[in-house]
Protein backbone atom coordinates (compact mmCIF):
# COMPACT_ATOMS: atom_id res chain seq x y z
CA UNK A 1 0.00 0.00 0.00
CA UNK A 2 3.10 2.42 0.85
CA UNK A 3 5.99 2.26 -1.01
CA UNK A 4 8.98 2.21 0.99
CA UNK A 5 12.22 3.99 -0.06
CA UNK A 6 16.02 4.23 1.25
CA UNK A 7 17.41 6.03 3.93
CA UNK A 8 19.32 7.80 1.33
CA UNK A 9 16.64 8.59 -1.00
CA UNK A 10 14.45 9.59 2.09
CA UNK A 11 16.66 12.08 3.01
CA UNK A 12 16.91 13.73 -0.34
CA UNK A 13 12.52 13.46 -0.75
CA UNK A 14 12.66 15.07 2.40
CA UNK A 15 15.32 17.84 2.24
CA UNK A 16 13.72 21.37 2.89
CA UNK A 17 10.33 19.82 4.48
CA UNK A 18 9.25 21.17 8.13
CA UNK A 19 10.17 18.58 10.64
CA UNK A 20 6.34 17.89 11.64
CA UNK A 21 4.92 17.02 8.35
CA UNK A 22 8.14 15.19 8.23
CA UNK A 23 7.34 13.39 11.23
CA UNK A 24 3.37 12.49 9.57
CA UNK A 25 5.22 11.09 6.20
CA UNK A 26 6.95 8.53 8.01
CA UNK A 27 6.42 5.10 6.56
CA UNK A 28 6.68 3.32 9.97
CA UNK A 29 3.95 5.82 11.77
CA UNK A 30 1.82 4.14 8.66
CA UNK A 31 2.74 0.17 9.73
CA UNK A 32 2.05 1.16 13.16
CA UNK A 33 -1.72 2.76 12.61
CA UNK A 34 -2.35 -0.45 10.28
CA UNK A 35 -1.42 -2.76 12.83
CA UNK A 36 -3.43 -0.94 15.38
CA UNK A 37 -6.41 -0.54 13.17
CA UNK A 38 -6.43 -4.60 12.32
CA UNK A 39 -6.35 -5.08 15.70
CA UNK A 40 -9.10 -3.49 16.07
CA UNK A 41 -11.11 -4.93 13.46
CA UNK A 42 -10.28 -8.25 14.99
CA UNK A 43 -11.47 -7.09 18.13
CA UNK A 44 -14.75 -6.39 16.21
CA UNK A 45 -15.11 -9.24 14.55
CA UNK A 46 -14.91 -11.20 18.10
CA UNK A 47 -17.59 -9.18 19.89
CA UNK A 48 -20.79 -8.81 18.05
CA UNK A 49 -21.76 -4.98 17.65
CA UNK A 50 -24.73 -3.43 18.90
CA UNK A 51 -25.15 -1.67 15.59
CA UNK A 52 -25.49 -4.19 13.50
CA UNK A 53 -26.92 -7.29 15.90
CA UNK A 54 -28.18 -5.70 18.76
CA UNK A 55 -27.13 -5.39 22.59
CA UNK A 56 -29.56 -8.35 23.50
CA UNK A 57 -26.69 -10.60 21.10
CA UNK A 58 -23.54 -9.39 23.42
CA UNK A 59 -25.57 -10.50 26.34
CA UNK A 60 -26.21 -14.07 24.94
CA UNK A 61 -22.74 -14.43 23.73
CA UNK A 62 -20.87 -13.49 26.94
CA UNK A 63 -23.47 -13.85 29.78
CA UNK A 64 -25.03 -10.34 31.36
CA UNK A 65 -22.15 -9.49 34.09
CA UNK A 66 -19.27 -9.55 30.90
CA UNK A 67 -21.56 -8.35 28.45
CA UNK A 68 -22.59 -5.41 29.98
CA UNK A 69 -18.71 -4.79 30.49
CA UNK A 70 -18.27 -4.98 26.71
CA UNK A 71 -20.80 -2.56 26.30
CA UNK A 72 -20.04 -0.30 29.54
CA UNK A 73 -16.33 0.23 27.47
CA UNK A 74 -17.34 0.64 24.14
CA UNK A 75 -16.26 -2.71 22.56
CA UNK A 76 -19.42 -4.01 21.43
CA UNK A 77 -19.64 -0.93 19.62
CA UNK A 78 -16.05 -0.08 18.87
CA UNK A 79 -16.10 1.14 15.21
CA UNK A 80 -18.02 4.17 16.76
CA UNK A 81 -15.37 4.81 19.72
CA UNK A 82 -13.09 8.18 19.43
CA UNK A 83 -9.85 5.61 19.42
CA UNK A 84 -10.91 3.98 15.97
CA UNK A 85 -12.50 7.13 14.65
CA UNK A 86 -8.90 8.52 15.73
CA UNK A 87 -6.87 5.93 14.18
CA UNK A 88 -8.83 6.21 10.98
CA UNK A 89 -8.40 10.15 10.97
CA UNK A 90 -4.37 9.95 12.12
CA UNK A 91 -3.57 7.21 8.99
CA UNK A 92 -5.93 9.84 6.63
CA UNK A 93 -3.19 12.64 7.88
CA UNK A 94 -0.42 10.09 7.70
CA UNK A 95 -1.69 8.98 4.01
CA UNK A 96 -1.87 12.85 2.76
CA UNK A 97 1.49 13.31 4.56
CA UNK A 98 2.85 10.72 2.63
CA UNK A 99 1.69 11.29 -0.98
CA UNK A 100 2.50 14.80 -0.68
CA UNK A 101 5.93 14.24 0.17
CA UNK A 102 7.10 10.78 -1.39
CA UNK A 103 4.15 10.11 -4.39
CA UNK A 104 2.54 12.81 -6.03
CA UNK A 105 5.98 14.98 -7.00
CA UNK A 106 6.84 11.87 -8.84
CA UNK A 107 4.10 12.40 -11.37
CA UNK A 108 6.04 15.82 -12.56
CA UNK A 109 8.66 13.59 -13.42
CA UNK A 110 6.40 11.85 -16.04
CA UNK A 111 6.43 15.13 -17.91
CA UNK A 112 9.56 15.94 -18.30
CA UNK A 113 11.20 14.92 -22.03
CA UNK A 114 13.32 11.54 -22.35
CA UNK A 115 17.39 12.93 -22.94
CA UNK A 116 18.94 11.84 -26.09
CA UNK A 117 22.28 10.15 -25.14
CA UNK A 118 25.20 9.84 -26.40
CA UNK A 119 26.82 6.43 -27.48
CA UNK A 120 29.11 6.26 -24.34
CA UNK A 121 26.30 6.60 -22.01
CA UNK A 122 24.04 3.73 -23.82
CA UNK A 123 27.05 1.72 -23.84
CA UNK A 124 26.93 1.39 -20.12
CA UNK A 125 23.81 -0.09 -19.80
CA UNK A 126 23.03 -3.51 -19.11
CA UNK A 127 21.17 -4.11 -21.98
CA UNK A 128 22.55 -3.02 -25.08
CA UNK A 129 23.61 -3.57 -28.37
CA UNK A 130 26.07 -2.32 -31.73
CA UNK A 131 26.34 -3.23 -35.00
CA UNK A 132 28.06 -1.47 -38.27
CA UNK A 133 25.96 -1.40 -41.76
CA UNK A 134 27.01 0.43 -45.08
CA UNK A 135 23.47 1.90 -44.97
CA UNK A 136 23.28 6.14 -44.16
CA UNK A 137 23.01 6.76 -40.71
CA UNK A 138 19.55 9.06 -41.41
CA UNK A 139 17.84 5.66 -43.08
CA UNK A 140 18.75 2.99 -40.33
CA UNK A 141 17.27 5.69 -37.53
CA UNK A 142 14.50 5.89 -39.74
CA UNK A 143 13.91 2.45 -39.67
CA UNK A 144 14.78 1.73 -36.35
CA UNK A 145 11.62 4.55 -35.46
CA UNK A 146 9.22 2.94 -38.09
CA UNK A 147 9.80 -0.41 -35.75
CA UNK A 148 9.57 0.96 -32.44
CA UNK A 149 6.22 2.84 -33.42
CA UNK A 150 4.68 -0.11 -34.93
CA UNK A 151 5.47 -1.97 -31.78
CA UNK A 152 3.45 1.51 -29.33
CA UNK A 153 6.58 2.88 -28.80
CA UNK A 154 6.75 7.15 -28.06
CA UNK A 155 9.58 8.51 -30.32
CA UNK A 156 11.55 11.50 -30.34
CA UNK A 157 14.76 11.96 -32.55
CA UNK A 158 16.87 14.38 -33.33
CA UNK A 159 20.65 14.86 -34.78
CA UNK A 160 20.70 10.81 -35.51
CA UNK A 161 20.10 10.37 -31.94
CA UNK A 162 16.50 8.58 -30.99
CA UNK A 163 14.44 7.81 -27.09
CA UNK A 164 12.09 6.09 -26.95
CA UNK A 165 9.56 4.53 -23.84
CA UNK A 166 6.70 2.41 -23.78
CA UNK A 167 4.21 1.34 -20.65
CA UNK A 168 5.20 5.02 -19.25
CA UNK A 169 1.65 4.93 -17.26
CA UNK A 170 2.69 1.94 -15.46
CA UNK A 171 4.74 4.83 -13.52
CA UNK A 172 1.34 6.03 -12.41
CA UNK A 173 0.37 3.15 -10.08
CA UNK A 174 1.82 4.34 -7.25
CA UNK A 175 0.07 7.90 -7.48
CA UNK A 176 -3.18 6.17 -8.25
CA UNK A 177 -3.55 3.49 -5.26
CA UNK A 178 -2.28 6.63 -3.08
CA UNK A 179 -4.96 8.47 -4.24
CA UNK A 180 -7.56 5.51 -3.91
CA UNK A 181 -6.38 4.97 -0.45
CA UNK A 182 -7.17 8.73 0.07
CA UNK A 183 -10.23 8.48 -1.29
CA UNK A 184 -11.44 5.45 0.98
CA UNK A 185 -10.34 7.13 3.48
CA UNK A 186 -12.16 9.88 3.36
CA UNK A 187 -15.54 7.92 2.38
CA UNK A 188 -14.76 5.94 5.61
CA UNK A 189 -14.41 9.08 7.38
CA UNK A 190 -17.51 10.94 6.03
CA UNK A 191 -19.52 7.61 6.78
CA UNK A 192 -18.41 7.48 10.87
CA UNK A 193 -18.74 11.48 10.95
CA UNK A 194 -21.81 11.59 9.43
CA UNK A 195 -23.71 7.84 8.94
CA UNK A 196 -25.60 6.00 11.32
CA UNK A 197 -26.56 2.34 11.33
CA UNK A 198 -28.86 0.11 14.05
CA UNK A 199 -31.01 -3.06 14.30
CA UNK A 200 -34.51 -2.98 15.96
CA UNK A 201 -37.12 -6.16 16.37
CA UNK A 202 -40.83 -4.39 15.12
CA UNK A 203 -44.07 -6.20 15.44
CA UNK A 204 -46.71 -6.72 12.99
CA UNK A 205 -48.41 -3.06 12.54
CA UNK A 206 -45.36 -1.81 14.57
CA UNK A 207 -43.94 1.50 13.73
CA UNK A 208 -40.04 2.34 14.16
CA UNK A 209 -38.50 5.51 14.36
CA UNK A 210 -34.61 5.97 14.10
CA UNK A 211 -34.33 7.84 17.56
CA UNK A 212 -32.07 4.60 19.00
CA UNK A 213 -29.46 4.54 16.26
CA UNK A 214 -26.19 4.12 16.73
CA UNK A 215 -23.44 6.78 15.46
CA UNK A 216 -20.27 7.69 16.28
CA UNK A 217 -19.63 9.58 19.97
CA UNK A 218 -18.63 12.78 18.39
CA UNK A 219 -21.28 12.98 15.26
CA UNK A 220 -22.55 15.50 12.62
CA UNK A 221 -24.99 13.97 10.85
CA UNK A 222 -28.71 13.54 10.82
CA UNK A 223 -31.68 11.13 11.72
CA UNK A 224 -34.51 10.93 9.34
CA UNK A 225 -37.59 12.35 10.43
CA UNK A 226 -39.69 9.64 8.78
CA UNK A 227 -40.60 6.41 10.20
CA UNK A 228 -41.49 2.45 9.15
CA UNK A 229 -44.09 0.85 9.74
CA UNK A 230 -44.46 -2.60 9.61
CA UNK A 231 -47.68 -3.96 7.64
CA UNK A 232 -47.11 -8.11 6.57
CA UNK A 233 -44.27 -10.27 7.39
CA UNK A 234 -44.25 -13.94 6.99
CA UNK A 235 -41.84 -16.75 6.97
CA UNK A 236 -41.09 -19.10 4.06
CA UNK A 237 -40.21 -22.75 4.91
CA UNK A 238 -38.84 -25.79 3.16
CA UNK A 239 -40.76 -29.19 2.99
CA UNK A 240 -38.96 -29.73 6.19
CA UNK A 241 -39.88 -27.05 8.32
CA UNK A 242 -36.55 -24.93 8.31
CA UNK A 243 -36.42 -21.35 7.21
CA UNK A 244 -36.25 -21.14 3.47
CA UNK A 245 -37.15 -17.02 3.25
CA UNK A 246 -38.18 -14.09 5.24
CA UNK A 247 -40.49 -11.19 4.04
CA UNK A 248 -41.68 -7.93 5.41
CA UNK A 249 -43.93 -4.97 3.39
CA UNK A 250 -42.80 -2.01 5.11
CA UNK A 251 -44.49 1.59 4.53
CA UNK A 252 -42.21 4.86 4.94
CA UNK A 253 -44.37 7.12 6.37
CA UNK A 254 -43.90 11.13 7.49
CA UNK A 255 -44.72 12.46 10.72
CA UNK A 256 -48.76 13.10 9.63
CA UNK A 257 -48.79 9.04 8.42
CA UNK A 258 -48.67 9.83 4.93
CA UNK A 259 -47.10 6.87 3.17
CA UNK A 260 -43.95 8.11 1.49
CA UNK A 261 -43.19 4.48 -0.50
CA UNK A 262 -43.81 0.88 -0.21
CA UNK A 263 -41.89 -2.05 -0.87
CA UNK A 264 -41.47 -5.83 0.41
CA UNK A 265 -38.33 -6.64 1.66
CA UNK A 266 -36.75 -10.18 1.85
CA UNK A 267 -32.86 -11.30 2.71
CA UNK A 268 -31.03 -9.47 0.41
CA UNK A 269 -33.35 -7.38 -1.00
CA UNK A 270 -33.66 -4.23 0.99
CA UNK A 271 -35.90 -0.90 1.16
CA UNK A 272 -34.01 2.38 -0.04
CA UNK A 273 -34.90 5.89 1.11
CA UNK A 274 -33.22 9.19 0.93
CA UNK A 275 -29.70 7.79 1.70
CA UNK A 276 -31.60 4.77 4.29
CA UNK A 277 -31.43 1.00 3.64
CA UNK A 278 -33.37 -1.19 5.61
CA UNK A 279 -32.76 -5.03 5.31
CA UNK A 280 -34.32 -8.30 6.65
CA UNK A 281 -32.28 -9.71 9.32
CA UNK A 282 -34.44 -11.53 11.10
CA UNK A 283 -37.89 -13.19 12.02
CA UNK A 284 -39.53 -14.64 14.69
CA UNK A 285 -42.81 -14.81 16.29
CA UNK A 286 -43.21 -12.39 18.97
CA UNK A 287 -46.73 -13.12 20.86
CA UNK A 288 -50.17 -14.51 20.31
CA UNK A 289 -53.05 -12.75 20.79
CA UNK A 290 -55.85 -14.55 23.06
CA UNK A 291 -59.85 -13.40 24.26
CA UNK A 292 -61.05 -14.63 27.29
CA UNK A 293 -65.02 -13.96 27.80
CA UNK A 294 -64.18 -11.31 24.59
CA UNK A 295 -61.33 -9.51 26.49
CA UNK A 296 -58.26 -9.77 24.20
CA UNK A 297 -55.20 -10.51 25.78
CA UNK A 298 -51.24 -10.59 24.15
CA UNK A 299 -48.96 -13.43 25.35
CA UNK A 300 -45.24 -12.96 24.85
CA UNK A 301 -44.16 -16.22 22.99
CA UNK A 302 -41.07 -18.40 23.92
CA UNK A 303 -38.87 -20.72 21.15
CA UNK A 304 -39.48 -24.06 22.96
CA UNK A 305 -37.66 -25.36 19.65
CA UNK A 306 -36.56 -25.11 16.26
CA UNK A 307 -40.47 -24.75 14.89
CA UNK A 308 -42.34 -24.45 18.06
CA UNK A 309 -42.89 -21.07 20.30
CA UNK A 310 -45.62 -21.27 23.37
CA UNK A 311 -47.02 -18.83 25.87
CA UNK A 312 -47.49 -19.23 29.40
CA UNK A 313 -50.24 -18.19 31.70
CA UNK A 314 -50.71 -18.39 35.37
CA UNK A 315 -54.09 -18.90 36.48
CA UNK A 316 -52.57 -19.19 40.18
CA UNK A 317 -50.05 -20.58 42.34
CA UNK A 318 -50.17 -24.21 40.75
CA UNK A 319 -52.08 -23.97 37.34
CA UNK A 320 -51.03 -22.85 34.04
CA UNK A 321 -52.35 -22.96 31.10
CA UNK A 322 -49.96 -23.36 27.70
CA UNK A 323 -50.52 -22.18 24.17
CA UNK A 324 -48.51 -24.27 21.69
CA UNK A 325 -48.04 -23.11 17.67
CA UNK A 326 -45.89 -24.33 15.06
CA UNK A 327 -46.28 -21.17 12.96
CA UNK A 328 -48.26 -18.78 11.47
CA UNK A 329 -51.10 -20.66 9.59
CA UNK A 330 -51.33 -23.86 12.30
CA UNK A 331 -53.77 -23.59 14.73
CA UNK A 332 -53.15 -23.58 18.13
CA UNK A 333 -52.98 -26.43 20.59
CA UNK A 334 -53.84 -25.25 24.10
CA UNK A 335 -52.32 -27.34 27.38
CA UNK A 336 -52.73 -27.17 31.46
CA UNK A 337 -50.36 -28.13 34.00
CA UNK A 338 -50.76 -28.61 37.94
CA UNK A 339 -48.40 -30.12 40.28
CA UNK A 340 -50.49 -33.72 40.00
CA UNK A 341 -49.91 -34.12 36.41
CA UNK A 342 -46.34 -35.59 35.59
CA UNK A 343 -46.81 -33.42 31.89
CA UNK A 344 -49.27 -31.03 30.96
CA UNK A 345 -52.34 -32.15 29.46
CA UNK A 346 -53.59 -31.08 26.33
CA UNK A 347 -57.40 -29.58 26.43
CA UNK A 348 -58.45 -28.43 23.23
CA UNK A 349 -57.23 -27.37 19.60
CA UNK A 350 -57.70 -23.58 18.70
CA UNK A 351 -58.24 -22.91 14.76
CA UNK A 352 -57.64 -18.85 14.62
CA UNK A 353 -61.13 -17.00 14.94
CA UNK A 354 -63.40 -19.95 16.22
CA UNK A 355 -63.94 -20.09 19.92
CA UNK A 356 -64.15 -23.14 22.22
CA UNK A 357 -65.67 -23.23 26.07
CA UNK A 358 -63.24 -24.02 28.68
CA UNK A 359 -65.21 -24.36 32.02
CA UNK A 360 -66.85 -21.00 32.29
CA UNK A 361 -64.23 -19.38 30.03
CA UNK A 362 -64.98 -18.32 26.06
CA UNK A 363 -61.30 -18.79 24.82
CA UNK A 364 -61.01 -17.36 21.36
CA UNK A 365 -57.22 -17.16 19.25
CA UNK A 366 -57.34 -14.00 17.69
CA UNK A 367 -53.80 -13.92 16.55
CA UNK A 368 -50.30 -14.40 15.78
CA UNK A 369 -48.34 -11.23 15.92
CA UNK A 370 -44.86 -11.89 14.65
CA UNK A 371 -41.73 -9.83 15.09
CA UNK A 372 -39.42 -8.63 12.39
CA UNK A 373 -35.76 -7.87 12.70
CA UNK A 374 -34.65 -5.02 10.35
CA UNK A 375 -31.51 -3.87 10.46
CA UNK A 376 -30.54 -0.44 8.83
CA UNK A 377 -27.54 1.61 7.82
CA UNK A 378 -27.09 5.26 6.56
CA UNK A 379 -23.58 5.11 4.45
CA UNK A 380 -22.55 8.49 2.97
CA UNK A 381 -19.05 7.57 1.93
CA UNK A 382 -20.09 4.65 -0.15
CA UNK A 383 -20.25 6.26 -3.40
CA UNK A 384 -17.00 7.31 -2.41
CA UNK A 385 -15.62 4.16 -1.01
CA UNK A 386 -17.33 2.37 -4.25
CA UNK A 387 -14.82 5.34 -6.13
CA UNK A 388 -11.61 4.40 -4.18
CA UNK A 389 -11.86 0.61 -4.68
CA UNK A 390 -11.77 1.29 -8.41
CA UNK A 391 -8.73 3.46 -7.67
CA UNK A 392 -7.15 1.08 -5.91
CA UNK A 393 -7.63 -1.70 -8.68
CA UNK A 394 -6.51 0.53 -11.62
CA UNK A 395 -3.40 1.29 -9.56
CA UNK A 396 -2.88 -2.17 -9.07
CA UNK A 397 -3.48 -2.89 -13.33
CA UNK A 398 -1.03 -0.60 -14.13
CA UNK A 399 1.59 -2.15 -11.74
CA UNK A 400 1.80 -4.98 -13.85
CA UNK A 401 2.71 -2.66 -16.58
CA UNK A 402 6.41 -2.54 -17.16
CA UNK A 403 7.75 0.67 -18.16
CA UNK A 404 10.30 0.22 -21.25
CA UNK A 405 12.96 2.77 -22.11
CA UNK A 406 15.19 2.46 -24.90
CA UNK A 407 17.97 5.26 -26.42
CA UNK A 408 19.71 4.67 -30.02
CA UNK A 409 22.39 6.26 -31.37
CA UNK A 410 23.59 6.15 -34.82
CA UNK A 411 27.21 7.76 -35.64
CA UNK A 412 27.89 8.26 -39.15
CA UNK A 413 31.59 6.57 -40.68
CA UNK A 414 33.79 8.29 -42.89
CA UNK A 415 33.18 5.37 -45.07
CA UNK A 416 29.59 6.10 -46.08
CA UNK A 417 28.11 3.92 -43.22
CA UNK A 418 27.23 3.61 -39.91
CA UNK A 419 27.51 2.59 -36.31
CA UNK A 420 24.59 1.90 -34.38
CA UNK A 421 24.37 1.88 -30.68
CA UNK A 422 21.24 0.49 -28.96
CA UNK A 423 19.99 -0.08 -25.39
CA UNK A 424 17.84 0.42 -22.70
CA UNK A 425 16.12 -0.79 -19.12
CA UNK A 426 13.31 -2.14 -17.73
CA UNK A 427 12.74 -2.70 -14.73
CA UNK A 428 10.33 -5.07 -15.27
CA UNK A 429 9.75 -7.92 -17.49
CA UNK A 430 13.47 -7.91 -18.30
CA UNK A 431 13.87 -11.06 -20.20
CA UNK A 432 11.14 -10.01 -22.19
CA UNK A 433 12.65 -6.66 -23.25
CA UNK A 434 16.07 -8.20 -23.75
CA UNK A 435 14.51 -10.90 -26.24
CA UNK A 436 12.26 -7.70 -28.07
CA UNK A 437 15.46 -6.26 -28.13
CA UNK A 438 17.53 -9.02 -30.00
CA UNK A 439 14.44 -9.17 -32.47
CA UNK A 440 14.96 -5.87 -33.51
CA UNK A 441 18.45 -5.96 -33.87
CA UNK A 442 17.50 -9.68 -35.67
CA UNK A 443 15.59 -7.24 -38.06
CA UNK A 444 17.89 -4.79 -38.48
CA UNK A 445 20.88 -7.36 -39.60
CA UNK A 446 18.59 -9.35 -42.18
CA UNK A 447 17.36 -5.15 -43.67
CA UNK A 448 20.76 -3.53 -43.73
CA UNK A 449 23.81 -6.80 -43.37
CA UNK A 450 26.14 -6.04 -40.39
CA UNK A 451 29.54 -5.31 -41.82
CA UNK A 452 31.23 -7.09 -38.94
CA UNK A 453 30.74 -8.24 -35.67
CA UNK A 454 31.77 -5.47 -32.57
CA UNK A 455 34.19 -6.27 -30.35
CA UNK A 456 33.00 -2.86 -28.19
CA UNK A 457 31.64 -2.40 -25.12
CA UNK A 458 28.33 -4.06 -25.07
CA UNK A 459 28.38 -7.43 -26.88
CA UNK A 460 25.44 -8.67 -25.17
CA UNK A 461 23.55 -9.53 -28.48
CA UNK A 462 27.14 -10.03 -30.70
Amino acid sequence: MVTAVSDTSKSEQLKGVPFRLSAFASVKLTVLLLVLIATTVLIGAWCPQEAQQGRDKVIETFGSDFGAQLIKYGIADIYHSPFFLGLIGLLTVNMVACSVQRVFPKVRSLAQPMPLLKEDAIAKMTVCSSAQYAAPANLVLQSVQSRLRSHGYVVSSTDNRLAAHWGKCGRLAPTITHIGLLMLLLGVTITSWTGFNGFQAVPLHGVMSFDQSEHSKLWLGQLPQWALRVDATRRENYDNGDAKQWYSTLSVVDSHGKVLKKQEISVNNPLSFQGVDIYQSSWGLGSIAVSFNGKRMELPLRQMGPVIHAAFLPLDHNTIMMFSVHGQDEPVRVFAKIPEWPQPRILTVLAKGQPTVLGSVQVRYDDLIPVTGLQYKCDPGLFITYAAFAFIMLGVILAAVPHRQLWVDVIPLRTGGCRLVIGGVSRKAKSTFEKNLAKLRQMLDREFAPLQEEEASCPMFN
